[in-house]
């Protein structure tokens, strides 16, 4: 298994925004297509304002933007859209799980 670990920093005061339409394009997807496995968390402590968005794949061919499932969905690109102005910035960390308990 592969895990896509996306960690986003938010502009001051959008935090609320910023989760509620993950939460929202989270939903559709999941009803849309059944195979995506995702989880989305928020900061308890730390820097202030963080999303981490992490996806699940069994092979590492899906993580590729072309194959990624998420990406393909017909609303994908306007909820990007409304997404992208709420960041300061981001990070992709991939990682290959070697045990799961």
């Amino acid at each position: 298994m592969f895990i896509e670990r996306n960690v986003f920093y938010l502009k001051f005061g959008t935090s609320r925004q910023a989760n509620l339409i993950w939460k929202d394009f989270l939903e559709n997807a999941k009803q849309k297509d059944d195979k995506i496995r995702a989880r989305l968390s928020t900061d308890l402590t730390g820097r202030g304002y963080t999303l981490v968005l992490e996806l699940y794949y069994d092979s590492f061919a899906e993580i590729e933007p072309a194959s990624c499932r998420m990406t393909k969905l017909e609303n994908w690109k306007s909820f990007y859209s409304q997404f992208i102005p709420l960041c300061e910035s981001s990070e992709r960390v991939l990682y290959k799980v070697q045990v799961e308990c």
